[in-house]
This record gives structure tokens, C-alpha cells and sequence, in this order.
């Protein structure tokens, strides 16, 4: 007598509209070139808040913006980070012009080796304004830096 053991379980792959890939991959590309002004231009709305473990940071200007952008890169290169890639999507929910997403994905370092941790998430929420989106508010799972 055999026995056949079967993998009931499911992987869900979330899908998003077109609109919402082509933003993502804008936004990583600008992230991956340190591009601070096309992020705070056309990714982050103001306000802008960011959700960390032991505080919340409002940023009301484009130029707080940039330079909670510019000190996160600087520490970014000093630690030799090369790019970003989105693994997946891990959670998203749309209604009446309000997203809420999250995003899997891996930091690289100059020479193409993984800047751990491996997988990275991080939850977006991004508003609809004069009808093109912008994230309003970032809730990393791991350090937005390297750290």
C-alpha cells in the first residue's frame, strides 16, 4: 500500500493594474538611481508620512521630502547599495481612489550580491490626486536605509 502526498496549498499571486505596475516601476527605478527629485516630484505626495517602528515623521514640503531622501541615500551609497528589484506584491486593496499595497522586494549591493535581509516589505498607501497617484504614506517592515 502507497501513499501519495499532494501540496493542497496555494500561492495567490496578486494582481495589479497596469497604472499601478508602470508606477512601481518608475518608483524603483528612481529609488535604484538615488533620484530624489522625480520621488518627491512624482511619487510622494505632501503630506507625506512615514510609519517607523518607535515614530511617525511628517513631512508637509517637497523639500523635507528630499532631505529625509538625500540622508536615507547617502547612507544608502555609503554602504555600497546598487539597486532594487520587486520580488511580488504581497497585499493590495483599491476603493474609490485609495490604494493600499505591499511590496516585496530585494536590495542589491554595487556588486550584484544581496544586501540582506534577502526579502524586504514595505506597505504603501497612495491617493489619487488630479488623477495620477501618489503614495502618501510609507510603512517599511525592514530599515529604509541599510540599517
Amino acid at each position: 500500500m502507497g501513499f501519495i502526498f499532494l501540496d493542497c496549498s496555494q500561492t495567490q499571486t496578486i494582481q495589479v493594474s497596469k497604472e499601478i505596475e508602470e508606477f512601481y516601476s518608475s518608483y524603483n527605478k528612481a529609488w535604484s538611481n538615488a533620484d530624489l527629485n522625480f520621488i518627491s516630484e512624482e511619487i510622494y505626495a505632501v503630506p507625506f508620512t512615514l510609519y517607523l517602528n518607535d515614530t511617525t515623521l511628517m513631512f508637509f514640503t517637497k523639500d523635507e521630502v528630499k532631505s529625509f531622501l538625500q540622508t536615507t541615500f547617502d547612507d544608502l551609497e555609503a554602504n555600497n547599495y546598487g539597486y532594487s528589484i520587486r520580488n511580488n506584491w504581497e497585499n493590495y486593496q483599491s476603493k474609490n481612489d485609495i490604494i493600499i499595497i505591499e511590496q516585496n522586494f530585494t536590495r542589491f549591493l554595487t556588486d550584484s550580491t544581496v544586501m540582506n535581509p534577502k526579502e524586504r516589505t514595505a506597505s504603501y498607501i497612495l491617493r489619487k490626486q488630479n488623477n495620477k497617484y501618489k503614495i502618501i504614506a510609507l510603512i517599511p517592515h525592514s530599515p529604509v536605509g541599510s540599517k
